[in-house]
């Protein structure tokens, strides 16, 4: 999602269940030295083996497709280094994590070893490979458009960690249109800086946006003007979780279920962007 990235001109946000791996892992794991240089999972593998595999490969798959379209640009490793931004990670994982994407970027990085791995670590965490699949999406992005090698790589990975042809087309359409709403966005913001500043001369009306008012926000998600910073957060995440187009049954979901799930999406995350704005959160 990497312009502005996660939430920009990178429609997509580190959260949810690939959120709660990563999270932990940065948060615990690498903190306690038990980063570890093997691919392969033991067949007692943990939770905390499982963490340390989705944050090593995530990154280690960037490179790998930040290097598909035959070099790495600067743009795509801001991509990389604005994943490790959103992420908060410290001096010492982010130098874990670029060591991670130096690795990946390699001729003889084992792709199809780290692949296999993933696989297995991610064989109870569905949700969170199609997440990290979206996160390879804001690199492959990075440049403008789509490299053909980019692509075909992009559905290599895709099959060999177990997701369809059309879960990976579904969550490829979820990410341009979020990449699109967040292009109309910036026109708009734009715009709309532009009409304010316009209005403050000539004291019309305030230019329309996708929420109307303050109290359209708190209806959008379920909320009274009273609430906490944190139920306002909870329930921003709980609607996003809700009706967020991943949780679409792949096999069965249509262009029009897609659509509606994005346009719901855009609404929630537009609700919660002016209720922020105007409590300072």
């Amino acid at each position: 999602m990497f312009g502005k990235l996660f939430g920009g001109t990178f429609g997509f946000m580190v959260g949810g269940p690939l959120g709660a791996l990563l999270g932990v892992a940065v948060g615990h794991n690498l903190d306690q030295g038990t980063w570890k240089a093997s691919i392969g999972l033991n067949p007692d593998t943990d939770e905390a083996s499982t963490q340390e595999v989705f944050f090593r490969t995530t990154f280690q798959i960037m490179g790998h497709i930040a290097k598909a379209d035959g070099r790495v640009s600067e743009l795509e490793i801001a991509a990389a280094r604005a994943t490790m931004e959103h992420l908060r990670l410290n001096s010492d994982q982010r130098r874990v994590a670029m060591e991670a994407f130096t690795t990946g970027k390699q001729p003889s990085f084992p792709l199809n070893a780290s692949l296999e791995t993933l696989r297995r670590a991610g064989a109870h965490h569905a949700n969170a490979l199609h997440e990290l699949l979206q996160m390879q999406f804001n690199v492959a992005y990075a440049d403008g458009s789509l490299h053909p090698r980019t692509h075909a790589r992009l559905l290599d990975i895709a099959t060999r960690i177990g997701l369809s042809r059309l879960q990976f087309e579904t969550l490829h359409q979820f990410f341009r249109a979020q990449q699109q709403w967040s292009k109309q966005q910036g026109q708009q913001d734009s715009k709309r800086s532009d009409n304010q500043s316009h209005n403050r001369r000539s004291h019309g009306p305030r230019p329309s946006t996708p929420i109307q008012s303050l109290e359209q926000a708190y209806r959008v998600l379920g909320l009274t003007r009273d609430a906490k910073p944190d139920e306002i957060k909870l329930a921003y995440r709980r609607l996003l979780s809700q009706y967020h187009p991943d949780k679409l049954p792949a096999e069965t979901a249509s262009a029009a279920d897609i659509k509606q799930a994005t346009e719901k999406t855009r609404e929630i995350t537009a609700a919660y962007e002016r209720i922020r704005e105007a409590r300072g959160l």
